[in-house]
């Protein structure tokens, strides 16, 4: 009981981080849309795609139930791109 306790806190913890790290990525890929650097931000967002889908997989040893966090938490980062947006803003020097 208390492993599936901790097993649950423990994809909820890692969701809600995927979430906020790939709107995070996201932002900062649409803000700088017009560098080179975009390229390096929109590659982080592929690998912490990858590191949830491993992370959660070694959790359930279930594909079927990783695909549907995966799903659920892609469609919540992409609603959150819709109905927040974007953090618009410029990049200042030091």
């Amino acid at each position: 009981m208390k492993t599936a306790i901790q097993n649950s806190l423990e994809i909820f913890i890692a969701s809600v981080n995927y979430i906020i790290i790939n709107y995070a990525l996201s932002n900062m890929a649409m803000l700088l849309q017009s560098s080179p650097l975009s390229i390096l931000f929109f590659a982080s967002e592929i690998w912490i795609t990858v590191m949830y889908w491993k992370d959660v997989y070694h959790i359930t040893q279930n594909k079927i139930i990783s695909a549907v966090l995966f799903i659920c938490c892609f469609a919540a980062h992409i609603g959150m791109l819709y109905f927040v947006g974007r953090i618009v803003g410029t990049i200042l020097p030091f």
